[in-house]
């Protein structure tokens, strides 16, 4: 059987994560926050407090990429960057007010955007897709 590159699985996912972050995008444009930035939220949501390489870690993103990202989300006063009081070198990055305010909102975006991608798989469906989305990241590490 000859190489087809749309038959792929590393295309096929590369344009489903084109087209989810697309339209993520769009559908966060009204809270002027990106997809990554939301996912970063997201993960101080869970654990306020990280430090900007745990961030990057979790992300998997560089640390020059994840400064970036949180400077934009200073910037909108969304979190707030402090020294590490137990090493200096590292900064630990929580939520503002503001972000702890929004949080619903921007979840309940988050999660009816899940809703439609998801839309027409059945529970088990999507029980396999997701066993097997980690089953490839685990292969891939």
């Amino acid at each position: 059987m000859p190489y087809t590159l749309r038959d792929g699985p590393g295309f096929q996912l590369l344009r489903t994560a084109a087209l989810f972050k697309h339209a993520f995008a769009k559908a966060l444009r009204p809270y002027d926050i990106t997809p990554v930035q939301f996912a970063l939220l997201g993960l101080l949501w869970e654990r306020d407090g990280l430090n900007q390489h745990e961030i990057a870690t979790l992300l998997g993103k560089d640390r020059p990429n994840i400064t970036r990202i949180l400077e934009k989300l200073e910037l909108k006063g969304m979190v707030v960057r402090e020294r590490d009081p137990e090493d200096r070198r590292s900064t630990r990055v929580f939520l503002s007010p503001l972000a702890l305010q929004q949080r619903r909102e921007l979840e309940s975006v988050a999660l009816d955007f899940r809703a439609h991608a998801l839309e027409g798989l059945a529970e088990s469906e999507r029980t396999i897709l997701q066993q097997l989305l980690l089953r490839l990241m685990e292969n891939l590490r």
